[in-house]
């Protein structure tokens, strides 16, 4: 039996995925050892030309990290995509489109001027000097997850992918056992079924900021007041941040069985939250309750804003 060929790939990310790679310790050694790892731009110095020289279909397995933002990103998704027999949507930023999915709240405009000041300082796609032409990617309009790029058979969410989870994959990749395509390499329950914390579904009467004041480590984080986003994100990690006193800020995405991730959350944290009193102030109270939350988008769309059905059309309180 031939060894398996694998990939990675880094896209518009931060090279957390590619650590992330490294955390399962000595187990990274037995993937070394019975696969043959073709493709790892920060490991081995494998050309453009060399991945279009192999065989379409060559590699068995790539784990493609980061979104799409460039021209570049969206050609090299598509020339892995033909060139392996399985593509995996590795971390937040490939499944979701990740924190920096945030960005597409604003144009290109808004961003090259943020970023580098008046247009004249903008890069040019394209630069002569001395004869010679130098050309940049484009920087696309939009960013967007891999799967609104290519085919996706795998995701393999978290930001980065936690332990547990890449072990996992790690695991099916050495015995031979990889799920058929469309598989999800984490639960399809929420965070807050594996959540040690006691839950007294007690209403929420202000949100607290993790700066403001220290978690009971024993009781659920939203009934003290903390968005913790558990009911709304897929699980597997094994509540990492909540152990750590900290609550989850969605990074693994949303359970198959919700649309989008940010609405789901919001109104689970409007059903919780209530003053105890009834009449006509009563909705004024709530909403000036939720009005505590200090930034909607990053908090309910940190890792999803780029998939979720808002697209641009959102309103930020003034």
């Amino acid at each position: 039996m031939s060894r398996p060929k694998i990939g990675v790939y880094w896209a518009a990310s931060c090279g957390g995925c590619d650590c992330s790679l490294l955390e399962v310790n000595e187990q990274i050694l037995d993937v070394a050892a019975a696969a043959d790892i073709v493709l790892w731009p920060c490991a081995i110095d494998t050309k453009y030309d060399d991945l279009r020289a192999m065989r379409d279909g060559e590699m068995d397995l790539v784990l493609f990290n980061g979104a799409i933002r460039t021209s570049e990103n969206r050609e090299m998704a598509q020339l892995l995509r033909r060139k392996t027999r399985l593509l995996a949507a590795y971390g937040s930023c490939a499944h979701t489109g990740g924190v920096i999915g945030l960005a597409n709240l604003s144009d290109r405009e808004e961003l090259f001027g943020t970023v580098y000041g008046e247009p004249d300082r903008w890069p040019s796609t394209e630069t002569e000097d001395e004869g010679r032409s130098l050309e940049l990617p484009r920087f696309l309009e939009r960013l967007t997850p891999l799967s609104e790029t290519v085919k996706v058979d795998y995701i393999v969410p978290g930001c980065p992918p936690p332990r547990e989870i890449v072990s996992r994959l790690f695991s099916a990749l050495l015995y031979g056992e990889l799920p058929p395509p469309g598989a999800v390499f984490a639960s399809d329950k929420n965070l807050c079924e594996e959540c040690p914390r006691e839950r007294e579904h007690t209403r929420i009467t202000r949100i607290v900021r993790v700066h403001e004041a220290e978690p009971d480590p024993e009781r659920c984080l939203l009934d003290q007041g903390y968005v913790c986003m558990g009911p709304a994100t897929r699980g597997g990690c094994g509540a990492v941040c909540p152990a750590a006193n900290m609550p989850c800020t969605g990074c693994a995405g949303p359970t198959s069985a919700i649309e989008d991730q940010g609405a789901a959350m919001l109104n689970t944290l409007a059903s919780l939250v209530g003053t105890g009193e009834e009449g006509e102030d009563q909705l004024a109270a709530e909403d000036e309750i939720l009005a505590q939350v200090a930034d909607l988008m990053g908090t309910f769309y940190r890792f999803s804003s780029a998939c979720s059905v808002l697209g641009r059309n959102h309103h930020e309180r003034r």
